[in-house]
């Protein structure tokens, strides 16, 4: 459905994506944190879904952004505690 269907607002197209991010964020996080208490993920596949997650945050034209900065740090404060949580 595009946005015509629906005449939502810059606004609300903002706020609807912002959700969908954080729900997905926090769908992938508690994911791992299962399956590194079950031992179904080593820290290198840890390591490497944090840096899969990270990857569009660094790209040009996002990673000078303040928001996608802040994210980026709790990104990583978020996977430190993952792979302490073994």
């Amino acid at each position: 459905m595009s946005e015509r269907e629906h005449d939502l607002t810059a606004q609300q197209m903002l706020e609807a994506q912002e959700a969908l991010d954080v729900a997905a964020f926090n769908g992938i996080l508690s994911l791992a944190i299962v399956l590194r208490k079950r031992r179904l993920l080593t820290d290198g596949e840890t390591k490497g879904l944090h840096d899969i997650m990270s990857k569009p945050l660094s790209l040009a034209g996002n990673a000078d952004n303040p928001v996608v900065q802040d994210a980026q740090h709790n990104l990583d404060q978020l996977f430190a505690l993952v792979v302490e949580r073994r």
